[in-house]
């Protein structure tokens, strides 16, 4: 690395080369300031807004040509050169890339016509200071060019002290960031007013926080980070917050793996005692991996429960095992503090904030210590229900006690029975509404049965017109009849199915089957009453990604919806038009999901009629020929029988160009 070395330039310790060059100037007013013979261009050079300098820059040799008074004030003052030029003072740049940077700034101040501004990393060594790094910003202009030669000229500043205080922060900061992953502490601050939380990187790395969350905590509550059973008394901790708490802790199972942490706030006050923000921190538990196991446990065998308490019959202190979303706050308080509470006083700020005023007593005296040592002299176990009301709604719940090994301590569990409760007392209006029900299924099992019935005609039809009125039976003829009476007993097996009332119980007729296989059954039906009618039938399927085609679900009814809609294409189809099935069949999250899509280019439907496609037995007065005979069925069995699968139906329709009808359906892989 070439040095870079500053040698004195001023007019009266040395002459100037470029004095003699005044005409090479790039203009005639920094020729005269150069000069330095007219007091006003003196004087205008010596009032810059910092250290002014010309120099030139050849072969990593910097030499100065002129400065101001303000080179000495502000440059020299904090540098270890005693004088500009003396035999100390040679400047070197801090490393290879420096002075390429210095080139650069050059070069582009050679090509333009504006300064060009950078930051240059210099060293120097003097007997005094030894070796020091110097930060020098420089604003540079050419002025003159001779032959290879060039002057410029540079306002420079020493931003040595600022560069050295930005370097302290940034490492300190560094070395914050550094602790804070070796600690696995994740920051936030909230502003109580506006509910507004700033997160840490950290938070926003690893669980994908915006920088500014708005109505905190809702959506950490809703992205999983605060599990729902803890959501209440999350949310109770932001009130305390506004109220004044001063902090608050508690160790937490946060993100949807649970993992503990220990969570706290501190609040920070305005010089009226008014609470303004609060700084919280989240700390992964590592001394009490065992205890958070425990409660893990606890809370996976004790799920179905609001609230689980342990209590002591001598004592009157009672410890919480388990809470869930209608468990008290100050239930919830205690689990998180992990502290043991008086029972007593639980259960008069439940009954007073929560119970129902016509079941306060009842749950006053029943769960009084006397009368629970009573009750479980005789028995292990005895429970009671009443009524709460939590967000203005009236629930139902049962609490029981069981009493444990240690006969001064029982376990507490208070349930949510309200479905239960409110299944009880509607039973007697679900009995009225049985028989209108099952009035109803009935209809659909004789559409279906008719429906199948018309399919059953076609096929029939079909062979008739193969067999025709010859009395030779040729080998092709034999093989379509053989492949008809195949779809016949299909279509006769599936109407003495139906038959039974329990083909409209979904869950009842699950099974296993191959979608694909299934599927060329349709594909088979389709095509041989096609060709009947002198009608294109294609099929593309597509099972990109698919592995098995075996799945769970009601065979009969994906065959019988299938049918339908294929079956109409083709009756509403003219001769010699197309028709066009396309099925997706995709699979994804341990199901598999089938769209099929049929197009025809037949009569279409009437815009009228298709708010009444779906009604049974009704049919638009347009048909193609015979094969439009049937009772108006079709459509309205697949998509009644689609409703009882989960899937559902879309047509498109237009008069006279065609129908497109799309079929989505899902099922479970076996």
């Amino acid at each position: 690395m070439d040095n870079a070395s500053f040698e004195s330039g001023i007019a009266e310790k040395k002459q100037s080369i470029w004095l003699d060059r005044l005409n090479d100037f790039t203009n005639q007013q920094e020729s005269v300031i150069f000069a330095g013979k007219d007091e006003t261009a003196n004087y205008l050079f010596e009032m810059q807004g910092g250290a002014a300098v010309y120099f030139t820059f050849n072969k990593g040799l910097l030499k100065l040509e002129k400065f101001n008074s303000k080179y000495n004030d502000e440059i020299l003052v904090d540098m270890s050169l005693d004088d500009v030029g003396a035999s100390e003072g040679n400047w070197q740049f801090s490393d290879d890339q420096e002075e390429k940077k210095f080139v650069e700034l050059l070069a582009a101040a050679a090509d333009g016509k504006s300064m060009s501004d950078g930051e240059i990393w210099f060293r120097s060594f003097s007997q005094c200071c030894g070796l020091q790094a110097y930060c020098i910003r420089f604003q540079i202009r050419l002025v003159a060019r001779h032959q290879e030669e060039c002057l410029y000229y540079a306002l420079i500043h020493n931003n040595t002290k600022a560069r050295h205080s930005f370097k302290v922060v940034s490492d300190s900061e560094s070395i914050f960031r550094a602790a804070a992953e070796h600690a696995n502490i994740y920051a936030w601050e909230y502003n109580i007013a506006t509910r507004e939380m700033r997160p840490c990187s950290r938070c926003m790395r690893d669980l994908n926080m915006p920088p500014l969350v708005e109505n905190y905590p809702e959506p950490a509550i809703e992205a999983g980070i605060f599990p729902q059973d803890y959501a209440d008394m999350y949310r109770h901790w932001h009130k305390r917050l506004e109220q004044g708490e001063s902090g608050m802790q508690a160790i937490i199972p946060l993100t949807k793996d649970r993992i503990p942490f220990h969570v706290r706030y501190n609040t920070e006050f305005d010089k009226d005692g008014k609470p303004i923000r609060a700084f919280g921190s989240a700390t992964m538990v590592v001394d009490n991996e065992k205890e958070a196991e425990m409660k893990e446990i606890i809370s996976s065998l004790t799920m179905k429960y609001s609230t689980v308490l342990k209590i002591d019959l001598l004592t009157g202190e009672a410890k919480v095992l388990n809470i869930g979303e209608d468990s008290s706050v100050e239930v919830q308080s205690h689990y998180y503090a992990g502290e043991a509470m008086s029972f007593d006083d639980v259960l008069r700020d439940y009954i007073k904030d929560y119970v129902h005023p016509d079941d306060k007593i009842a749950v006053q005296r029943v769960l009084s210590i006397k009368n629970i040592k009573n009750a479980l002299a005789h028995t292990t176990a005895f429970s009671h229900t009443y009524r709460i009301i939590r967000k203005n709604k009236t629930m139902f719940m049962q609490v029981r006690l069981v009493d444990m090994a240690d006969k001064n301590k029982v376990i507490l569990t208070i349930q949510n029975v309200d479905g239960v409760m409110h299944l009880h007392s509607q039973s007697e209006d679900r009995l009225k509404l049985d028989l209108e029900e099952a009035r109803q299924e009935a209809a659909i099992r004789n559409a279906i049965i008719n429906n199948m019935a018309d399919n059953e005609t076609a096929v029939l039809s079909l062979i008739n017109h193969v067999l025709g009125d010859s009395n030779e039976v040729s080998p092709d003829i034999v093989e379509k009849v053989r492949a008809n009476v195949g779809l016949l007993e299909e279509l006769s097996a599936d109407i003495k199915e139906v038959s039974n009332l329990r083909i409209l119980e979904e869950e009842a007729n699950k099974s296993g089957f191959d979608i694909r296989q299934l599927l060329q059954v349709i594909e088979n039906f389709g095509r041989n009453i096609a060709e009947l009618k002198d009608i294109d039938f294609f099929v593309d399927e597509d099972f990109e990604g698919v592995s098995d085609s075996e799945v769970y679900g009601n065979m009969l009814y994906v065959k019988r919806i299938l049918f339908n809609i294929v079956h109409n294409a083709i009756k509403y189809s003219r001769p010699d038009s197309e028709i066009h099935c396309m099925v997706e069949v995709r699979e994804h999250g341990g199901r598999i999901s089938c769209k099929y899509k049929v197009s025809d280019e037949g009569i279409g439907i009437d815009p009228d009629f298709q708010v009444q496609m779906f009604e049974p037995f009704t049919q638009e007065n347009r048909q193609v020929d015979d094969w439009g005979n049937g009772q108006g069925l079709g459509l309205y069995v697949a998509k009644q029988l689609l409703d009882k699968i989960g899937g559902n139906i879309a047509v498109y329709s237009a008069v006279n160009i065609g129908t497109i009808v799309t079929v989505s359906m899902s099922f479970d892989i076996v």
